[in-house]
């Protein structure tokens, strides 16, 4: 073996362990050279027992052992680690040709063996292709981890989506994500993939008798993409819109579902909060304003609610934000007056932070009391039995401030609200 041949075997045995196990020092000290050219581990031992505790241990990829040991012999050291692992590689090297010896050996599974005097050339090439298995069972075992755990990966990021996948391969369900199987999925649908029929779903009863290839082929022609849908758990017909994903070099296809209504729900309440209050940069801008900018002085109130993170952790964030919104449409309600005459401003800084910018002709005392009686007046836990109390703080801004200083305090009232 040229030196070539060597460093490729060297670059291939970085990471397999050796036991080598041989009691004859001088035979032992020779093999031993090699084995630590070619091997970064490797764990040399005099007897079999000792021998036996070292793999118990380290459990090495490769054991290389002689026969004619003190203490305990190669045959019965061979026997207690082909009991820890059945698949152990084993190079047996001795001095005997007794068919006994070779028969037991053979009897307990080894069979790889090398005669004394070793001849280096005949080792290194049983020791290569010892090796070089090895080191391909161990890459397939790494490339199989890692295409698992890249495949968990998509699964968990599958799972995530709030709108339902499948993927159809010829025919059948090969895949579907969490919120698929709770919208779609029978018990029997959830035991055996194979029994799950598109067309059931829905609405038309044309797609009943189609299977379910012929309907997600169906689906991928038409032009008109929105289906009245069956959600099998809630027992509701939903208007869902329905695409068809091929993907080169696959037979089979992915399915995603989007919920019609529900994007319309989400599409007109964030439309209807954004109405109600101007923005951040809207209060910037009402600072620059000439009468913002003159001696008197006026009041700032940050308002929200407390208690919304247990409650979203307890109600879940679709509940809470329908107590936004419900909010929203309070303060509205009840400031109405004060804001039509340009006495108070409201803004919406954040989901569930406001900012009221009081005039200073207006009775911030007042502020105060309507704002607590405003906590006590409007119920936002919808029968939860988890209060959700109306929370402020307010600080009065000095006509020395700047802009740049008010802007910093109110970011400050923001955060410490949010603490409360």
């Amino acid at each position: 073996m040229d030196k070539e041949q060597v460093k490729k075997l060297r670059a291939i045995c970085r990471d397999i362990s050796v036991l080598y196990v041989e009691d004859d020092i001088s035979i032992s000290a020779q093999l031993e050279k090699l084995l630590r050219k070619i091997f970064n581990n490797v764990e040399v031992e005099k007897n079999g027992l000792s021998g036996v505790q070292s793999y118990t241990k380290n459990r090495q990829d490769i054991v290389i052992t002689d026969i004619s040991m003190p203490v305990m012999d190669g045959i019965e050291m061979c026997k207690r680690i082909k009991l820890i692992n059945s698949e152990q590689n084993i190079l047996v090297t001795s001095a005997h040709n007794d068919a006994e010896y070779l028969v037991k050996l053979i009897d307990i599974g080894v069979d790889k063996f090398i005669t004394k005097p070793i001849d280096m050339g005949s080792f290194l090439s049983n020791i290569s292709k010892i090796a070089i298995s090895i080191y391909r069972e161990k890459r397939e075992t790494v490339l199989e981890s890692r295409i698992k755990a890249q495949q968990n990966l998509q699964k968990e990021l599958l799972n995530g989506i709030i709108f339902p996948l499948a993927y159809f391969d010829e025919g059948e369900i090969v895949y579907a994500n969490s919120s698929f199987k709770k919208q779609f999925f029978t018990e029997i649908d959830a035991g055996d993939f194979s029994r799950f029929r598109l067309g059931y779903l829905f609405e038309n009863k044309k797609y009943v008798s189609m299977s379910n290839s012929e309907l997600v082929q169906e689906i991928s022609n038409s032009d008109d993409k929105t289906y009245l849908v069956m959600d099998v758990n809630k027992k509701i017909v939903k208007k869902y819109s329905i695409s068809v994903t091929k993907f080169q070099n696959a037979k089979g296809c992915l399915l995603s579902f989007v919920n019609l209504n529900a994007l319309n729900e989400e599409i007109n309440r964030f439309s209807e909060q954004v109405d109600y209050f101007p923005k951040r940069e809207s209060f910037s801008q009402a600072l620059l304003e000439p009468k913002k900018s003159t001696k008197e002085n006026y009041e700032i109130f940050c308002v929200g609610l407390k208690n919304t993170k247990g409650f979203i952790d307890k109600y879940g964030g679709a509940k809470m934000h329908s107590i936004f919104n419900s909010l929203a449409k309070s303060l509205k309600k009840e400031f109405s007056a004060e804001v039509q005459s340009k006495e108070l401003s409201i803004y919406l800084f954040e989901t569930n932070r406001y900012i009221f910018l009081v005039e200073k002709n207006l009775d911030n005392s007042a502020i105060d009391k309507r704002l607590s009686d405003f906590g006590k007046k409007y119920n936002y836990a919808f029968g939860s039995g988890l209060p959700l109390e109306l929370s402020f703080i307010k600080e009065n801004i000095k006509n020395t401030q700047s802009i740049g200083d008010i802007l910093e305090n109110t970011e400050g009232m923001l955060y410490t609200l949010s603490t409360i």
